[in-house]
This record gives C-alpha cells, sequence and structure tokens, in this order.
C-alpha cells in the first residue's frame, strides 16, 4: 500500500484498540489469497488497498459495536458463511483467544480457511464445511454466544436458520453486517422475522469505511430472555 492507504488503515486499527499489532499475518493472508485465488476462485477482491479496506477494516469493524471480541473472556462466536476467510480471519488476528468457528457450505473455501488458520497461528479458530441448517441441528447447534454474517443475504430470512447456533439458556445475538440500502430493503422482513422468534432488533447507525471505501452499518438481533 501507498503511505497514504497505510496511514489511514494504522488509524483505523488505533480506533478500534488495536494499534501497534503487527500486520504481517495480515500482509501473508494478503499473498496467500492471491495465490489462491489464480487457482480457485475465492473473491472478487484482490487489489491490496481493497483487501485491506473491504476486506479486512470491514471484517474488523463489528469490534466498534462489540469491542468484547477484543478480549481474554471474549463471546464464542459463529461466522455464518464466511466465504474466503472473512470476518474469521481478521477477527481471529484481532484476538488470537478468540473462540471462533467459520460455517462454509463449499469446500475449497474451507480448505483455504483451515490452512491459512494454521499457517498463520490461530490456535482457537477453526471451520466447518455445512450448511447452516445442518450444523445448527447437529453439534454446533446451541453453542455460541454470537453469530455473524457478512454477504450472505437477509437478515430476516436467514434467522431462522441461524438461530440455533445461540444458546438456549443464555443472551445471545446474531450480527448483520450490511449497507444503509439494504437494511431499507430488509426492515418489514427482518422485523416480522424477529417478532416472531423472540429477537429485538437494533439497527446501528450508517459510518464510512476509511478513504471512502464503502458505508457499513449492522442489524442487531438480540435474543429476548
Amino acid at each position: 500500500m501507498i503511505d497514504e492507504q497505510l496511514t489511514a488503515f494504522q488509524t483505523f486499527l488505533d480506533e478500534l484498540g488495536l494499534g501497534g499489532r503487527s500486520l504481517d499475518a495480515i500482509a501473508q493472508l494478503y499473498h496467500d489469497l492471491v495465490a489462491a485465488n489464480k487457482k480457485t476462485n475465492l473473491t472478487r477482491i484482490t487489489d491490496e488497498a481493497d483487501f485491506y479496506f473491504r476486506h479486512v477494516a470491514d471484517s474488523l469493524a463489528v469490534v466498534s459495536i462489540c469491542p468484547e471480541l477484543l478480549g481474554e473472556t471474549a463471546p464464542v462466536v459463529a461466522d455464518v458463511g464466511c466465504g474466503g476467510g472473512f470476518p474469521i480471519l481478521p477477527l481471529a488476528w484481532a484476538n488470537p483467544a478468540l473462540r471462533i468457528c467459520g460455517i462454509e457450505c463449499r469446500t475449497k473455501k474451507t480448505a483455504f480457511i483451515a490452512e491459512e488458520i494454521q499457517r498463520l497461528g490461530f490456535p482457537f479458530a477453526s471451520v466447518e464445511t455445512a450448511q447452516v441448517r445442518e450444523a445448527a441441528r447437529g453439534e454446533h447447534g446451541g453453542q455460541y454466544d454470537m453469530v455473524v454474517l457478512r454477504a450472505v443475504g437477509e437478515s430476516g430470512k436467514f434467522l431462522r436458520e441461524v438461530r440455533g447456533l445461540l444458546k438456549s439458556d443464555a443472551p445471545g445475538r446474531i450480527i448483520n453486517y450490511k449497507t444503509p440500502s439494504a437494511v431499507e430493503i430488509e426492515r418489514a422482513v427482518t422485523a416480522r422475522e424477529a417478532k416472531k422468534f423472540g429477537f429485538d432488533v437494533i439497527e446501528t447507525s450508517p459510518f464510512e469505511l476509511p478513504l471512502n471505501m464503502g458505508t457499513r452499518c449492522f442489524v442487531i438481533l438480540e435474543k429476548q430472555m
């Protein structure tokens, strides 16, 4: 990255409480992603600046609303539809003690993530090749404090399938990475499905990713207890 871009990225990390962390693992991830993408279609984003901002910064933005993700007693997280490794790999980099499992149905993508978990040294991260519905009905059911979904579809429609991943006897949250326009389009369906399954809906204010790389907000579905 050029100096301006690197400065903007470092400032973003500082604001999240991640300043001073080595970027070696992130740089290695970029190198590995570009190399693997030549053989297997993992992502459309391979430009270096786009990778750092549209993949890594976007993935880490959830820390701004859930700073507990960086703590020693962080919630246990499921990343549903983790694709080529986002947000699971940046979140594991941000907190190597974070217990996070990626659930992804495409084998070529889970194979890449599994290799990166080993190569980059994230001891508490894992990945499972499965449809989320099957995972929630199987050994992953009731195992998580938080579920994150990034670029996987409508919040309301996914609630029926992912809610089974949350612990049944504890508060839980499902956090969807969204654009403001998607929030507007999905609001009515999300509210209807949330009411049906006993969740409250919280929408965060939109914010800009660094260097005008996009506008992001989150839809948080909190389980009523």
